[in-house]
């Protein structure tokens, strides 16, 4: 009986050894990991500082102006330029007139209930109807 207690301590002293050795060296394995991960986090924070950095110079007013003044043919509004909205003619939209035909014409297509049964498709793919 005494062999068989020294057996089973050995071996359990095996396996708490082997399970200490495992435990410790996956813990370094971790820690190394952190620290790579920490070094690449600190090196996105200054990538990103350099980006800030670089998009504060390009949209700075005076950098602004200057790309503004040379591609672009902007002029102050002259107050001769403004009027009322009920000077404004009105010009008929050639999309208007399109609606106006399929409307004319008629659903091509029933409309159909979606899953939800609130919602109905119309001749028209940008117009939805509610029931």
């Amino acid at each position: 009986m005494l062999r068989f207690v020294t057996l089973f301590v050995f071996i359990l002293l095996f396996g708490v050894s082997a399970g200490l050795y495992h435990v410790k060296y996956s813990v370094d394995r971790m820690e190394r990991q952190g620290l790579s991960l920490k070094a690449k986090i600190a090196d996105e924070h200054a990538a990103i500082r350099i980006l800030d950095a670089e998009w504060s110079s390009l949209n700075s007013p005076e950098r602004l102006q200057k790309l503004s003044s040379r591609y672009l043919e902007l002029a102050p509004v002259e107050v001769v330029q403004v009027v009322s909205f009920a000077q404004i003619p009105e010009k008929p939209s050639e999309r208007v007139d399109e609606i106006g035909e399929l409307i004319a014409r008629g659903p091509a297509v029933t409309p159909a209930k979606s899953q939800a049964g609130t919602f109905a498709a119309t001749p028209t793919a940008s117009m939805v109807a509610v029931r």
